[in-house]
């Protein structure tokens, strides 16, 4: 079964923020965040979930499907994580729908 996405379904406006580790001249080691690009995307709630007495508070899982962007291919994953609004979202996977055509980002959110 393929995942039909159209251009128009792109409504979400969100934030790619990258994380880069430097070097200070005194050797301290930090890292810098930089928004690497904002863009419109899908966003598809996967899972949420809420356990009281397990160590699990809240699960929030989401798929953000946005535009193929060579630039982004070739950034380490780990470094990047998605500003929607107020919310910080880890990125965990990649993948690629159509040729070329859109990015599939599966996250979670960051507490």
């Amino acid at each position: 079964m393929r995942n039909n996405v159209y251009i128009g379904q792109l409504d979400a406006r969100v934030s790619i923020i990258e994380r880069t580790r430097t070097t200070s001249t005194t050797g301290e080691k930090t890292v810098v965040e930089t928004l690497f690009n904002t863009v419109w995307a899908r966003i598809d709630d996967v899972s949420g979930q809420e356990e009281e007495d397990g160590k699990v508070i809240a699960l929030n899982v989401r798929k953000y499907i946005l535009r193929y962007d060579p630039d982004l291919e070739m950034k380490t994953i780990t470094d990047l994580y998605i500003q929607d609004m107020n919310d910080l979202y880890n990125i965990h996977s990649v993948s690629y729908i159509g040729r070329k055509e859109f990015i599939q980002l599966k996250c979670s959110k960051r507490e």
